[in-house]
């Protein structure tokens, strides 16, 4: 081949064969030299584990991952008995329970169930995450709250299971639309429900309740003299349990409803108002339903919490 042109033509068909060879070629074994793209597999198996969308972060209390994959929050602590315990949950059920030790144990659950007592229905998904719930000391006690709801859409239910020592102030218990329940336990009870049930059972010492929608159920044993009662509904009923061996001054009104009572009140009833005493007196006990009925109930009860030294005065 004497003509140059033929020379560079086959050049660069020679060159172009070469550089096919080494794209093409498969080295066998681990060549450091070698940057070998993965099949999809095998992306599948080193890629970083990502965390299910609907378990949130952990806080600092901790929980379990079980607990959180089946919409559950649980945390127990220390407390003294006596200690202050304070609750604010904006929808859902709270129910409080005193017992034998010096822990406080707080079960929260994210709900998905229908509306109860005629509330609003609101919509939830399929998966169920766990409720953000904030535990923090107090120089009192313990504050648990659920935090307020500021995304998208309609805020989730949480309901809560806390138990307590049987000596406890519950102090600051705020639910906007929800159930309480209280028993077992002694010292103090202030609380507040804007939509929802107050029951109360076992348990002794002052009460200061305020239920804007919803009836109050409430048993008081051992009462003393220091144990004033404050019970009152926008619209709702009242039923208040006492011993019969019990004795109060008692004020009462009921401004669309009426006043029937298993004590001797001095006055005939039913009324829509009446002030009288229960036995030899004893401590204030002040119930107002602005549209509903009151009834005083004598009941046999127990000694609430610790026999022989209910009330822990």
């Amino acid at each position: 081949m004497n003509n140059p042109k033929a020379w560079l033509s086959l050049a660069v068909l020679l060159a172009g064969l070469s550089t096919s060879c080494i794209l093409l070629d498969n080295p066998e074994g681990d060549d450091p030299g070698w940057r070998r793209i993965p099949e999809p597999r095998d992306r599948a198996e080193t890629r970083p584990e990502e965390p299910p969308e609907d378990v949130p972060e952990r806080r600092a209390t901790d929980r379990t991952a079980d607990a959180a994959r089946a919409g559950e929050f649980r945390d127990t602590l220390r407390f003294m008995a006596g200690g202050t315990l304070t609750l604010e949950n904006d929808f859902g059920d709270v129910a409080i329970r005193g017992w034998a030790s010096d822990l406080v144990e707080v079960v929260a659950k994210s709900a998905g169930a229908p509306s109860r007592g005629g509330r609003s229905l609101r919509g939830y998904d399929s998966r169920v995450a766990a409720p953000d719930v904030e535990i923090r000391e107090t120089g009192a006690g313990l504050l648990v709250r659920t935090p307020t709801f500021e995304g998208l859409g309609q805020p989730p239910d949480v309901t809560y299971e806390v138990r307590v020592p049987e000596s406890v102030n519950l102090a600051g218990i705020r639910i906007s639309e929800g159930d309480l329940a209280v028993s077992d336990c002694y010292g103090g009870l202030e609380a507040s429900v804007d939509e929802g049930n107050l029951l109360v059972r076992n348990y002794s010492g002052p009460v200061r309740a305020t239920i804007g929608i919803g009836d109050a159920d409430v048993e008081i044993l051992d009462l003393r003299d220091r144990d004033e009662i404050v019970i009152s509904t926008r619209r709702g009923d009242i039923v208040l349990r006492l011993e019969r061996d019990a004795g109060a001054i008692v004020e009462a009104n009921a401004p669309r409803g009426e006043i029937a009572s298993d004590f001797d009140l001095g006055r005939r009833l039913p009324a829509s108002s009446v002030k009288g005493w229960i036995g030899q007196g004893g401590p204030m006990v002040i119930l107002t339903a602005s549209d509903g009925r009151i009834q005083i109930v004598r009941t046999q009860g127990g000694a609430a919490a610790a026999p022989g030294t209910a009330g822990g005065k």
